[in-house]
């Protein structure tokens, strides 16, 4: 029933249907479709059920070091689980503090997020020339 909801709203309110019936509107809006444009990182903290829809454009993100994703369990698209609230809240700032002002949270608890966010950046600087 939740499938034939999903479904049903993606062709009522975005004019989609399968890829091969509606290719101009996939072309338009799926970001899976548009991956050479991004260049900013990404930080995606996203439900179970969104990542396994997400799966076609974040591996190729995350392999190309421009995302870090974290997915929750048990959570609607809003998340309501006060530690996961909380959780995607502190990375939030953790991560606009470190892209934005060169900042990191000296808790040992973050030190893996900042290693992988410290990755990324070393990856964003190279030249085109430099990337596999």
């Amino acid at each position: 029933m939740k499938g034939e909801m999903f479904f049903g709203s993606l062709r009522d309110m975005w004019g989609l249907g399968d890829p091969e019936e509606t290719p101009e509107r996939w072309r338009e809006i799926s970001p899976a479709l548009k991956l050479d444009r991004v260049r900013a990182p990404i930080l995606f903290q996203l439900p179970e059920q969104e990542y396994m829809y997400a799966l076609d454009y974040v591996i190729p993100l995350m392999r190309t070091h421009r995302a870090d994703v974290y997915v929750f369990s048990h959570e609607p698209h809003q998340k309501f689980q006060p530690r996961h609230k909380l959780a995607a809240y502190e990375r939030n700032v953790d991560w606009f503090r470190f892209w934005l002002q060169g900042y990191e949270d000296g808790a040992a608890s973050k030190q893996a997020q900042y290693a992988r966010w410290r990755e990324m950046r070393a990856e964003s600087g190279k030249s085109a020339a430099d990337k596999p």
